[in-house]
């Protein structure tokens, strides 16, 4: 019998029996599902019923129990066809809203807080990465006045970046020159990558109507550009101590050993392997890997939600949005135990990943 043969009265006890063992970590008997949800049938039927979910590979048997627990065709049928569409409550959705918002306009920090609150929030390991630009372009350029031999550089990017850096002077300069310089750069210099930056810098020591500092400010500039293009796209981890606290990792103590060490490496392509990203990014839409499907063979007795953003998934999902430029996508990532909680990763997410791109939107403009 496949998925979609499965008669409406076993798709329901199945139903019952991931929704029971994802919330008890329990295997689940069938006197038990006939007396929790008061179902008008005797435990000999539903352990009828139960022992075919078996035979057709949607339920499996402990040796040392009684109950049955999900295998992974049926935690996949679950997602595919039982769970229906979840989404996070409203009063949950304003409230890391109003995190977001109050956080200051930098991508680094949204991933952090996203990975952190989320994390928090599941009790399971979250990897929230940002979308990583193959180089970055300039957008604007502001010089601040320290004092006459110290600037701080704000420069603001179109890959939805804001770096910030202080730079000494080689000799002092007036307030009102540091605002026109910075004005006229921003002008000169929109959309344009460190290279060409380097290249104005070199142009600018044979040009006569360059300020003095004028080639000191673009070859900074250009150092800046290239050093945080290398450090783009770093993903935040989060939640390992919720992860080896779920009852699979403390029954297993290797097991949380091996996760730690992948952790503390700070491997997140390890933990989601390119692969895996690039999968979902075509098909511009969540993903979710159960057990075996998992590519990371330690991993293979997790699932993992994925959920990519980015100007290039918006071009995906949405025809009429051209990318902003090449960028390899940002994605919010769930791993947690086969027995994670679907429904709630899945809508976390969605939202989560929904608004990381609506906050880069809002504050970096959506055409960059």
């Amino acid at each position: 019998m496949s998925s979609r043969e499965l008669s409406r009265r076993r798709a329901g006890i199945l139903q019952l029996v991931v929704q029971d063992y994802i919330e008890t970590a329990t295997p689940v008997a069938s006197r038990h599902v006939v007396e929790k949800y008061a179902l008008p049938a005797s435990p000999a039927t539903i352990r009828h019923e139960m022992h075919a979910l078996e035979e057709d590979g949607y339920l499996t048997h402990p040796h040392t129990s009684a109950g049955r627990v999900p295998s992974n065709l049926g935690y996949r049928h679950f997602v595919q066809s039982l769970m229906g569409h979840a989404e996070l409550g409203q009063a949950e959705q304003a409230q890391v809203r109003h995190q977001f918002f109050q956080a200051a306009p930098s991508v680094d920090e949204w991933v952090e807080l996203a990975a952190n609150v989320l994390a928090r929030s599941l009790g399971l390991l979250v990897i929230v990465a940002p979308p990583h630009p193959e180089q970055l372009r300039v957008r604007q350029v502001e010089l601040i006045s320290l004092n006459e031999l110290l600037v701080l550089m704000i420069v603001v990017v179109q890959e939805a970046r804001m770096i910030r850096q202080l730079m000494p002077l080689p000799q002092p300069v007036e307030v009102d020159e540091l605002d026109e310089l910075a004005a006229r750069l921003s002008g000169t210099l929109r959309g344009q990558s460190a290279n060409q930056v380097r290249e104005a810098a070199r142009a600018s020591l044979d040009s006569p109507d360059s300020h003095p500092v004028q080639h000191f400010v673009l070859d900074t500039l250009a150092q800046v550009l290239h050093r945080d293009a290398r450090r783009a796209g770093v993903p935040a981890i989060a939640g390992l101590g919720g992860m080896v606290s779920q009852p699979e990792f403390q029954q297993e103590p290797e097991r949380s050993l091996e996760l730690i060490e992948l952790v503390d490496q700070h491997a997140a392509e390890d933990l989601i392997p390119p692969e895996v990203l690039e999968d979902s990014m075509h098909a511009g839409e969540m993903h979710v890997l159960i057990g075996d499907d998992y590519p990371v063979e330690m991993l293979q007795e997790c699932s993992l939600v994925l959920a990519p953003y980015g100007s290039s998934v918006g071009a995906t999902l949405h025809a009429d949005r051209p990318p902003a430029g090449p960028e390899i996508p940002g994605y919010v990532g769930i791993v947690g135990p086969t027995r994670m909680n679907y429904p709630r990763s899945i809508a976390a997410a969605r939202f989560y990943s929904g608004l990381l791109q609506e906050m880069i939107d809002a504050v970096y403009g959506a055409g960059r």
